[in-house]
């Protein structure tokens, strides 16, 4: 009965990161689709950008839709560090991803001669499934209560309470 509830919520849980990454997937194409083609920016330098703003919306997301009820790996008790670590690790694999896509992309254009925008989407396809991997097994840890790594500024603080 455990294993069958776990997999019903791992596949819910991949779906919601489809569905997030798939927002923030959009961001990206449209903005390389924009850097690259009407702008007339190199293809590389397009990506990383478009890429670069994606992340921070994947990770937005991410935390509010997908990873909501999971803590950052070691984290501790201040919302603002642990959101600044979370942040830390998400580019720490995005740039990782970063350069897979690079040599994804370079390849199928320089070698395969695919357009740009082709070049794009058959390397995000390849890339899905090992960028979910890596936040599901090293970056976040599933917790029964609702972790949020969203700093809450709407709460005041104290001063020189402990």
């Amino acid at each position: 009965m455990l294993k069958t509830e776990a997999y019903r919520k791992n596949i819910a849980q991949f779906l919601s990161y489809l569905v997030v990454g798939g927002g923030a997937t959009a961001v990206e194409w449209i903005l390389f689709f924009i850097f690259v083609y009407p702008m007339k920016w190199n293809q590389n330098r397009g990506f990383v950008v478009a890429y670069a703003i994606s992340t921070f919306v994947n990770l937005i997301l991410g935390r509010l839709r997908t990873f909501r009820n999971a803590s950052v790996v070691h984290s501790g008790s201040s919302p603002m560090r642990n959101f600044l670590k979370e942040a830390s690790l998400i580019y720490l694999v995005a740039a990782v991803g970063c350069l897979l896509n690079l040599l994804f992309l370079n390849l199928f254009t320089d070698v395969f001669g695919m357009d740009s925008m082709l070049a794009k989407v058959v390397t995000t396809g390849i890339m899905l499934i090992g960028n979910y991997l890596a936040r599901k097994l090293g970056i976040y840890r599933e917790s029964p209560k609702s972790a949020a790594c969203l700093p809450n500024f709407d709460t005041p603080k104290t001063i020189g309470k402990v």
